[in-house]
């Protein structure tokens, strides 16, 4: 265990108190200390320093999730031999999930030489074997976190059904006030007059692009969160019921969305802000005036510039070169798409000869005959995206491709 031990600790929700470690961390990794003294090592001495363990400590995690910073961390370093046994306080402090904990007892850590020990649980993997009793224990871990979960939703929805206040975030334009009967849910007046002005300039048939421009050139307030209004923020307002007086939820379900008759909504718990023909009519001339946008390009998904790392897009004017609306005041023209393509058929061509795979297998596809301008997008698209993952394209034709490293398409 010498210089190769790691302790792990975790707890769903951080400390109020702005403490840097929350005091149940503190309590764990005290008990994982004095534990693993009393475990014998490789060498057969309990004893170890404690500048040679690994600390790792994922402060405000579920352990429902596996997308903990400090537990990828610490499994990586299991996979790469840099570390050789791991202490928790007990399996829910590894994780909730029952199928990720078998996993990592009866396949990954004796795939990799891992000895792992849960204090409380008196588990060692060691001397001991998945069985009947870590089964049960990583059983009634997901089963715990399942009940409390519905316990909370079934008491979330009866207040929603009572409209009781229960949002985490409030719409632009509403703020949240203490009354006699708890926290009521009131208007913004100064903040009500932009989402009437954005309602009125989208229901005159203006986009959601005109419409940001608009509220920054007249410097309006954007809310608590953001400098400035962008076309995704006023899209959100435009297409949230909330501010016709509706308020709904129980839109998804298990991580489903759920068909809107599916949906739950109450009327009438706080103001409304427009009336419900002026959302409507918004809304419709919204979609009506987003429907023209046109076919995506064939490198939908995989270009990104090179300088500020966001997606590049047809441009507004001429469809046939690929921009990118960010890093300047306006377009910024990269490269054709139609060179683009010529040059990454080529790197296609040159990376398969240069492989250990037969080329024959490929002729069909890459052949630079079949695909002219008259060749179906479809077939470039799916060639685009079969081989290569991501192209950053820069200024004079810089281009870097990164490939998908498969076999066949």
């Amino acid at each position: 265990m010498h210089g190769k031990t790691a302790f792990y600790a975790r707890i769903s929700k951080a400390d109020k108190h702005n403490n840097p470690v929350s005091n149940s961390i503190n309590g764990q990794l005290n008990l994982l200390y004095a534990a693993a003294a009393l475990f014998p090592a490789d060498g057969g001495n309990g004893f170890m320093e404690r500048d040679s363990i690994q600390i790792y400590i994922d402060d405000g995690y579920s352990g429902r999730s596996s997308l903990r910073p400090a537990f990828r961390k610490m499994v990586a370093k299991a996979v790469l031999g840099e570390v050789n046994t791991i202490f928790v306080k007990d399996f829910s402090r590894f994780s909730r999930e029952h199928i990720l904990m078998s996993e990592f007892l009866e396949q990954i850590f004796p795939l990799y030489g891992v000895r792992f020990i849960s204090v409380t649980d008196c588990y060692d993997s060691a001397k001991d074997s998945p069985g009947l009793v870590s089964s049960f224990k990583s059983l009634f871990n997901e089963y715990y976190c399942k009940d409390i979960s519905h316990k909370v939703k079934s008491v979330l929805a009866a207040k929603k059904e009572a409209g009781s206040y229960c949002i985490a975030n409030l719409p632009f334009g509403y703020i949240k006030v203490s009354g006699k009967d708890g926290i009521i849910i009131e208007t913004n007046e100064e903040e009500a007059l932009i989402v009437q002005k954005i309602f009125t300039l989208a229901a005159e048939g203006f986009n959601c692009r005109e419409i940001a421009g608009i509220l920054n050139n007249e410097n309006c307030f954007a809310g608590r969160k953001y400098s400035e209004w962008a076309p995704s923020y006023v899209w959100s307002v435009i297409n949230n019921p909330f501010y016709t007086g509706l308020k709904v939820w129980h839109k998804y379900e298990s991580g489903t969305k759920l068909p809107k008759n599916c949906w739950r909504t109450s009327e009438g718990k706080h103001k409304a802000i427009i009336p419900v023909w002026l959302y409507n009519k918004a809304n419709k001339e919204n979609r009506r005036a987003s429907s023209k946008k046109g076919r995506r390009h064939i490198f939908h998904g995989i270009t990104k510039c090179k300088t500020c790392h966001k997606a590049l897009c047809s441009g507004r004017r001429k469809k046939e070169f690929l921009c990118c609306n960010h890093c300047g005041s306006g377009e910024i023209k990269k490269i054709q798409t139609d060179t683009l393509f010529k040059i990454c058929l080529e790197k296609i061509n040159n990376e398969l000869l240069n492989c250990n795979c037969n080329t024959n297998d490929w002729q069909d596809l890459i052949h630079p005959s079949k695909y002219n301008k008259d060749c179906s997008p479809f077939y470039k698209e799916l060639l685009l995206h079969s081989f290569i993952k991501k192209i950053e394209i820069g200024n004079n034709y810089d281009i870097d491709i990164y490939w998908n490293f498969i076999n066949k398409p």
